[in-house]
Formats: structure tokens, sequence, C-alpha cells
């Protein structure tokens, strides 16, 4: 531990005081964390740089379950165990972080590519957190207070690294260095030294001669060298900002940085809540007994040259965004005021009025769907509506049956729900069904052609095979990404790309 040892003179008894020392850095930690950090921002910048949907994903997950296993080891913990000793929720982590990881070298659609790469940031923080803290008790509220602790604290540990390196250092200062041990570490200082001053030099060395630049043509025929040095550059950038956010964030949560106190029961004055959600309960049961009585059942006379599709896709948006609403309005019904059993039944009516508007919604996008065929937002937002369902149960769960872990379910049957819908290949699916559903050739069958030609990804290509026009201009369409060489390569190599390059001969 390195320390620095402040001496203050009092002027009236003319002594030297000696102040405590001040720690600056910790050994121990660097000793522990810092040679594992940076093999992980090495992994991390070879696999992720400029690079995400490629065989190089699950590769980096692995690694990164295996670092991090042996991180844990070093304290004496396990990769699965929480701190209270249970392990069948870290079972299902890393088998989740493995399948989403997979799952990013088996596509090329951009819709998935985000949704995915915020999926693992979220699982594997939460994952953390999980490791690191008791969660014990934790509702909705301290989960998202847990990551967004865990996303800032590091921030305060910047420098963390280079003084827990030059403490670790001084420690050693002390230990009697062989002459060997002196001569590696003077040729690694050197070559240190000597790529960032020839990345400099050789580039402008063959700008000076002619004769140099042919040869280095000759020897990098196939390498860019202005572009492969700056790639290279990028890499290690990566790499570096990969070893800074795994070295502070494991400190950190070994420090027990993250301390977030669980809320109890409600105490806030139920009759405030009883007063409006009577209120709006009235309005729901109002509005879902027109669902029931005409939209279901397909009698409401409709305002002339209104069709159902267009009165369906209308009402979708505000449906659901009053469905989430409903659920956000539960959610803290339950967390801030104190147990009513007249609350609770007001509560369960808005529920059951929410799983009504949650059906009405369906029901319209379906309509919808029917008329102007499927995308992957209208597919995605079916999958969105299910998913409320399973939260929304969980609430009404809760309210019935005392410290029910309504985040821990969600997590989990959202995480199963959304493996689900990946692995299921949307692009796949929603090129299949339009392509049948206009195999008449009616007007719909341009829009159709245009919207996989132009919006979907490779994956859709196997779906596609038998339409030789639809497939000639996805081809071409995509002509862009094979100049780019966006899936060319080891490091790029992913097998929706893989798959299309053999159906398109490309």
């Amino acid at each position: 531990m390195d320390t620095n040892t402040n001496q203050v003179v009092n002027p009236q008894m003319g002594t030297v005081v000696q102040m405590q020392p001040v720690a600056r850095g910790n050994a121990e930690h660097f000793k522990k964390y810092g040679l594992l950090s940076l093999v992980f921002g090495l992994i991390y910048g070879f696999c992720l740089y400029n690079n995400h949907s490629s065989i190089t994903y699950p590769i980096f997950m692995v690694c990164a379950l295996v670092i991090l296993k042996l991180i844990r080891a070093k304290d004496g913990l396990s990769l699965i165990t929480d701190c209270n000793g249970k392990r069948a929720l870290g079972v299902f982590y890393v088998i989740s972080l493995l399948l989403l990881s997979v799952h990013r070298c088996l596509t090329t659609s951009f819709a998935l590519n985000f949704l995915e790469r915020c999926a693992i940031f979220l699982l594997l923080f939460s994952y953390i957190i999980y490791l690191y803290a008791d969660t014990t008790g934790f509702d909705i509220g301290a989960w998202v207070i847990s990551l967004l602790i865990t996303f800032i604290k590091p921030l305060e540990h910047l420098p963390s690294p280079v003084s827990d390196y030059k403490a670790l250092k001084k420690s050693r200062a002390s230990e009697e260095i062989s002459d060997r041990k002196k001569t590696v570490n003077a040729v690694l200082l050197g070559l240190a030294i000597t790529i960032p001053l020839l990345l400099v030099i050789v580039p402008l060395l063959a700008s000076a001669d002619a004769v140099f630049e042919h040869i280095l043509d000759g020897l990098f025929k196939d390498i860019d060298i202005p572009e492969y040095i700056f790639h290279s550059v990028m890499m290690l950038c990566t790499a570096i900002v990969g070893f800074w956010c795994a070295y502070t964030i494991i400190t950190s949560m070994v420090k027990q940085e993250l301390k977030v106190k669980v809320r109890g029961e409600g105490q806030t004055n139920p009759v405030i809540a009883i007063t409006f959600t009577s209120i709006i309960g009235l309005v729901y049961i109002l509005f879902c007994a027109i669902q029931l009585l005409y939209l279901f059942s397909g009698k409401m006379a409709l305002p002339a040259g209104y069709t159902y599709a267009e009165y369906a896709h209308e009402g979708f948006y505000q449906l659901l965004a009053v469905c989430i609403l409903n659920i956000v309005m539960v959610s803290i019904c339950q967390a801030f005021f104190k147990n009513s059993k007249v609350l609770k039944a007001l509560l369960t009516i808005i529920a059951a009025c929410t799983y009504i508007m949650i059906a009405s919604s369906a029901y319209r996008m379906i309509m919808y769907i029917k008329v102007y065929h499927l995308t992957f937002l209208r597919l995605f937002v079916l999958w969105f509506l299910a998913v409320l369902c399973f939260w929304l149960s969980f609430l009404i769960i809760s309210m019935y049956v005392r410290n029910f872990p309504v985040f821990k379910a969600c997590m989990v049957a959202i995480t199963l729900a959304f493996i689900a819908f990946i692995y299921s290949n949307p692009d796949y699916r929603i090129a299949k069904y339009d392509l049948q559903a206009t195999a008449n050739k009616i007007d719909e069958y341009t829009s159709v052609a245009e919207y996989i030609e132009d919006s979907l990804s490779f994956d859709a290509v196997p779906a596609i095979k038998d339409d030789a026009e639809v497939l000639a201009k996805f081809k071409k369409y995509h002509d862009h990404e094979y100049a780019n060489k966006d899936f060319v390569g080891f490091r790029r190599f992913n097998f929706s790309y893989y798959r299309a390059q053999n159906i398109l001969g490309k």
C-alpha cells in the first residue's frame, strides 16, 4: 500500500506532529485483478471492436465468464453462487448470456443487433449485482437504482488502475530483481516504445520514397496500410477501455460500494390511492365493456370510409401506452401505500381491465396485419404485449403472496421470452408470411417485396429463395454490404451471411 506521511509543525510547542498516513492505491487489488482485467480488455478489443455480429461474440462471452470465474476464485467465491449461497439464478444468468451471445453470429438483423446488445448489457450487469450484492427483497425500483449505481460508481475510480499499479510497484521496490528479469523488462519497454514510433515513421518514409512504398505495397498488397493502422490503434483503444471498465467495476463491487436500501411496506394513507383508482377503475370498466361488446364482436358501426384496419391501427399505440401506465400505477400503489383490502380489490379490477386492453391491442394489431401484412415492428409489439401479460400476472400474485420476487420473476420470464423470440428467426418468419399472404400477386405484392428487399436482413434470404424476382432485387440492394466486407474473414464470420451467400451465389 502506497502511503504519504505528512508532517505539521506546531508553532506554540515547536514540535513536529506526524499526521495519519494517506493511502494512495491498493496494491492487493491490482495484484488480484490487474492482469485478468488486462486480458479481458485485450479479448474485448480483438473480438468486439467494430464487430458485434460475428463468431467472435460467443468466444468473447466464454472468455469473459472464465475470467470472471478466475476473479471470483481469487476471493474464494463461486461463479454462480450469490452472497446467500443460492445458485439457481446464477446458472440461469450464465446459460442466458451464452445463448444470447451465440445468437449474435446467427443473425445479421440490425433490429435484433440493437436489442440483443441491450439485453446482454443489462443482463451482464444484473449478473454482477447478483454475485456481489445481497438482493434479497429487491423490487424493480431497487434493481433500477442498483444498475445505475453500478454504471456510475466506477467513474469515481477512473485513476484506480494507475494508482493501484503504482502501489504494487512500490511494494515490490524492495524486492531483489535479477539481471535476467531486468533485461526482459528493458526489452519489453523498448518494444513498447518502438511500436508507436513505427506507426508514425513508416508511413512518413513510404510517402517520402516511391521505391520504399513499392516494397511495402508488395509485402502488404492486400492490406490498406493507413486503414490497417487506424483500426489497430482503435482496437487498442477499445482494449484499454475494456480493461479500465473491468477493473473499476470489479474493484468497486469488491469494496461493497453498492448499497441500496430495500423498501419495506408502504406507509402512505391508502385512501388517497382508493380515491383515484376507484374513479379510474370505473372509466376502465366502461371502456372494456365497449371492447367486449363491439370490437371483439365486430358489430361496431364505424364512420363512412373508415375501415376496421384503420380503426385498429389508430387505437393501438394509445392502448399500449395506457397498459404500460396501468402496470406502473399498480406497482407504485403496492410500493407506497399501506396494505388495504379495498385498494387490493381495486388494483385487481384495474389489472383485469388491463388484460382486456392488452387483448384489445393484440386484436387490433392482428386486424391491421391481416390487411397490411407483417413487419418487424408489428411482430415485436405482439411479443411485447405477451411480455406485459407476464409482468401483470406477477404483480397480481405479489398482491396476495407476501415477499413474492416480482423483479426476479419478470427478469427470468422476459429473458426466456426474448431468447425464444430471437431464435424464432423473425426476419425469416416475416418474409415467409408476407410472400404467402401475397401469393396471388395482388397490389400488396409490390410493397411487400420492397419491404423485404429494403428492410429485412440476410436472415430472410432462405424464405425468398424460390422467388427469383425478389431474390435478385434483394441481392442488388445489399451490394454495399458485399463491398464493405461486413462479414468477411474470421473475426466477422456470420452464419446467416454465409447461408445467404450460398443462396445468392455471391
